[in-house]
């Protein structure tokens, strides 16, 4: 079962810390959807993750453009610095500038120059050409509570000197009294205090709708919490009707009820993680929503009249977007249905009962390019791409000793040389690297900078290997060591080794026979997906190697040449990747094995896919001919 992420939608959330180090601020800078972070951790987010001249904010992912200069020429955030200097605020504090002998006492602090100011150094520190439009925070408060009164004048970017006073209609744009009397002569104009105040009761407004969202949220994580109760409940009443059923008829119906307990579990464990993904998204809607509140709150409690007769319409429009509920918001729901048999029928099938499934409809998946680059300079195929958790993956093309290192960019990290030509690359539980030499018929373990040790010596070639739940080694077995080579006669099959080098059973099912099998990997539910290229199918296990289901290409795709399967992935809720080398594309597959669509075609320029990993982040690795790797990101819609 997928554990429960805690998320909680708060309206009185404390969000005076930065969204990157959760920390005090250091140097606040804001960004212009509102978002406040300390300048060092923005600078450092942006180096990471930011592109030429954009980045996206870590809370809200809207995209923001870099000042011209860097991230140091963001606007600082006077509120948050006001907030944090109020508490170093001295009842006997005395004026730092002016050179009376009694020193006066002080009325205010410039939140540029650090400095306490008496009521005269205050007004000429405003007149000052260096210091006109610095911000001035009310010290002395009668309560500490209180938010802090800032003072700043902004002053006209045409003339200098002169403040802006006033509000141009036709232009929708604060001006001065030079201004008015020049470009502006004709134009109808009011006081800029008077269309400020507007403009605060517009934006009050919008936050009291806004915040009356909040129970919206609430109700719909609920309704995701008790449908996931529902859900588990169901789940125990059948899995307890069926076991009842099956120790009536015990050992005759050992087999019917354990396929059908599987298949139960396994229908529990793809619907668990949809949950648990709804349940994120709600949570994360409902955090962005609340700083997006407190941000917009800083702005209209605090903002010069200026600053919020400019901002308002973007603010307005930000806060409509967020309160804007989704036309798909409601969670489609998985049914599941035990009935035990009335029948007195002779057939065991038909005295057990039967297992109705109606799964929800089938969620989009959208993909996006990342990059593209050459693994080397050969012209070989890559044959394996193994991804850990940092973004980056290991990869080998051409079956040679070399094992690289790659970011998901496209940058090489490092090159390591195995002494011995690798298949494919796997890392067990306790993160070891796991690989098959299949010339040299070796399974073999590398540590401490990749060196490795034999497992086991095989006398079959091994090719694709996998990790199943019991941290055990499937292995696909060939006598041939490339499958071009298959001939009629040879037993090739799926083996299992304990990580000792212990040969544990054969993995076949009297119902199906293994031509070539090439590739193997196993899915969150368990069950394990075995890609034959020589039978052209992809066939579906439960652990215990029994066959659920085979797929051979469908006939809505419209492949232009028979199913070729080669590399075989999966990912976090279940879903099936498969390249078919002969048709430049990519399968994508429910966990049953039932086709969804091509999610990669030639028009994605991938040719000859032959290897495929999914990462912790949702990044499709595809590995092609030519040594050529390209990376995307696919999103669930």
């Amino acid at each position: 079962m997928v554990s429960r992420e805690t998320s909680n939608i708060e309206i009185g959330v404390d969000l005076d810390k930065c969204g990157i180090c959760l920390g005090d601020f250091k140097k606040p800078k804001i960004l212009p959807c509102f978002h406040t972070f300390c300048l060092d951790c923005l600078r450092s987010y942006v180096g990471k993750t930011g592109r030429r001249e954009t980045f996206t904010c870590p809370l809200c992912l809207v995209e923001t453009e870099i000042p011209r200069g860097g991230v140091e020429h963001f606007q600082t955030n006077f509120y948050i610095k006001a907030e944090q200097t109020k508490s170093l605020s001295k009842l006997d504090a005395k004026c730092e500038v002016c050179d009376t002998d009694g020193k006066r006492q002080v009325e205010t602090r410039c939140l540029e120059c650090d400095q306490n100011l008496c009521e005269n150094c205050s007004k000429t520190h405003l007149k000052m050409t260096s210091s006109k439009e610095h911000h001035l925070m009310a010290v002395n408060f009668p309560d500490i509570h209180l938010s802090p009164e800032v003072t700043t004048k902004v002053f006209c970017d045409k003339h200098k000197s002169e403040e802006l006073t006033l509000y141009c209609k036709p232009c929708d744009d604060p001006i001065c009294l030079r201004c008015k009397v020049t470009s502006h002569e004709n134009h109808s104009t009011m006081d800029l205090s008077d269309v400020a105040k507007e403009a605060r009761e517009l934006l009050g407004s919008k936050l009291s709708e806004t915040k009356g969202f909040f129970p919206l949220l609430h109700e719909h994580l609920s309704d995701v919490n008790q449908y996931e109760e529902q859900l588990t409940q169901t789940k125990q009443d059948i899995s307890k009707s069926i076991s009842e059923r099956a120790s009536d008829l015990i050992a005759r119906v050992d087999k019917i009820s354990s396929s059908m307990l599987s298949d139960v579990e396994v229908e529990f464990r793809v619907e668990v993680s949809r949950i648990d993904f709804q349940r994120r998204a709600t949570g994360k809607a409902g955090k962005v929503l609340a700083s997006q509140v407190h941000a917009a709150n800083q702005v209209v409690n605090f903002g010069s009249d200026a600053e919020i007769t400019r901002n308002k319409e973007s603010l307005s429009k930000r806060l409509e977007k967020l309160t804007k509920k989704p036309e798909d918001s409601d969670v489609p729901k998985l049914s599941l249905a035990f009935s035990p048999s009335r029948d007195s029928g002779t057939k065991i099938e038909d005295l057990f009962g039967s297992l109705a499934i109606k799964r929800p409809s089938v969620v989009d998946i959208k993909v996006a390019e990342v990059s593209i680059f050459q693994v080397d300079d050969t012209f070989k195929v890559v044959s394996s791409i193994c991804p850990r958790e940092e973004g980056e993956a290991w990869i080998t093309s051409g079956w040679k000793p070399e094992i690289h290192l790659f970011k998901v960019n496209g940058t090489k990290l490092k090159t390591q040389n195995a002494h011995r030509n690798i298949d494919t690359i796997v890392f067990s539980n306790d993160g070891s690297m796991i690989v098959s030499s299949s010339d040299q018929r070796q399974i073999l373990k590398g540590r401490n900078g990749l060196d490795f040790s034999e497992i086991a010596s095989l006398s079959v070639h091994p090719r694709g290997i996998a990790m199943n739940t019991n941290n055990e080694i499937l292995v696909c077995a060939g006598q041939s060591l490339a499958f071009q080579d298959y001939k009629e006669g040879h037993k090739n099959k799926v083996l299992r080794y304990s990580l000792d080098g212990k040969l544990l059973q054969d993995f076949n099912d009297p119902s199906i026979e293994f031509l070539y099998p090439l590739r193997i990997v196993c899915n969150m539910t368990g069950n394990i997906i075995v890609s034959d290229c020589q039978q052209r199918r992809i066939t579906i296990h439960r652990q215990d190697g029994s066959l659920k289901f085979s797929y051979s290409g469908d006939d809505s795709a419209n492949l232009r040449r028979p199913f070729e399967p080669r590399g075989v992935a999966c990912d976090s809720r279940g879903y099936i990747y498969v390249t078919d080398n002969a048709n430049d594309a990519v399968h994508l597959l429910d966990h049953t094995g039932k086709f969804v669509r091509l999610l990669l075609t030639t028009a994605h320029e991938i040719y000859g896919p032959y290897s495929i990993a999914m990462d912790s982040k949702n990044n499709l690795w595809i590995g092609c001919r030519d040594a050529t790797v390209k990376v995307f990101h696919c999103t669930y819609v």
